[in-house]
């Protein structure tokens, strides 16, 4: 994981992105390490489901969430596909981190615990992200 650490850069800019992530699965891990060590790393806060699907919930620093992106990308995976995306633009007087709806920390829910994930993006008033990560739309 160290050659990681140096291709990363944090930027704190205006803009917060949340991206929901569809895995085929998300068993391998050192893969499951990586998931956690990187949103970290970027200073993102979300949720992995692991196991059959596998999901990501990010959410941060627009740009940081998008390198996180290219950074699972590099991955080898059976089927990775960003099935959400949200973006917001914080006012000239506060900062993206203002704009955050989920936990800073990063939690990774067990192969059982899809109804767990689905209540945490509820609670924090993002079923519509989690909902289009499971192709459901409203």
């Amino acid at each position: 994981m160290e050659n990681f650490h140096a291709q990363l850069s944090i930027q704190q800019p205006r803009v917060l992105g949340r991206r929901s992530i569809y895995f085929h699965h998300i068993i391998a891990t050192n893969k499951r390490k990586i998931v956690k060590y990187l949103a970290h790393q970027l200073d993102l806060g979300g949720y992995s489901k692991i196991g059959w699907p596998g999901i990501v919930i990010v959410e941060g620093v627009e740009s940081n969430v998008q390198e996180y992106v290219r950074q699972l990308q590099h991955l080898r995976w059976k089927q990775m596909v960003v099935r959400g995306e949200q973006t917001e633009a914080a006012s000239s007087d506060s900062s993206a981190e203002d704009l955050r709806k989920l936990p800073r920390s990063f939690h990774e829910f067990g192969e059982n615990q899809m109804s767990e994930l689905a209540t945490a993006c509820r609670d924090h008033d993002l079923e519509d992200l989690f909902l289009a990560t499971m192709k459901i739309y409203s």
